[in-house]
């Protein structure tokens, strides 16, 4: 499948996520709706896994556990902001994370930035000032 087509999956079930998430922070404490989130999504990828493939540890393992950590910690956040903030504040910064991998990857994996890239980074950056005040 084209990355495109996994691209748009991906928008409309992380968008469908963040909203549910914002009506269950209303009825859930904030580390309990990481928590269960967390566990069914630990659900969902180990039936993907254990169905697709054999699970297999190596030294890379250790590297995924910890990016998973780091993740949860995002998530927690989102949460925890979720339920102090309004929707659309916090589901515009906090999706401004792209631009962490793109400055990343900018520099350390040598990939082209061009000014389009750039405009797009200045005006989500605009959108961010617009939304919040």
């Amino acid at each position: 499948m084209d990355y495109r087509i996994y691209s748009a999956i991906a928008l409309i079930f992380w968008g469908l996520w963040a909203y549910f998430s914002k009506i269950l922070a209303y009825y859930i404490k904030t580390e309990h709706l990481a928590f269960y989130t967390t566990l069914g999504s630990f659900i969902a990828i180990t039936l993907y896994a254990g169905f697709r493939t054999k699970i297999v540890f190596n030294e890379y393992s250790l590297w995924a556990i910890v990016v998973g950590a780091i993740a949860t910690i995002g998530t927690f956040a989102f949460y925890a902001a979720m339920v102090r903030g309004p929707l659309t504040v916090v589901i515009t910064v906090s999706n401004l994370y792209i631009i962490i991998p793109i400055i990343l990857g900018v520099i350390f994996l040598k990939e082209a930035l061009t000014f389009k890239h750039f405009l797009g980074i200045i005006l989500a950056l605009i959108g961010i000032v617009l939304l919040s005040f």
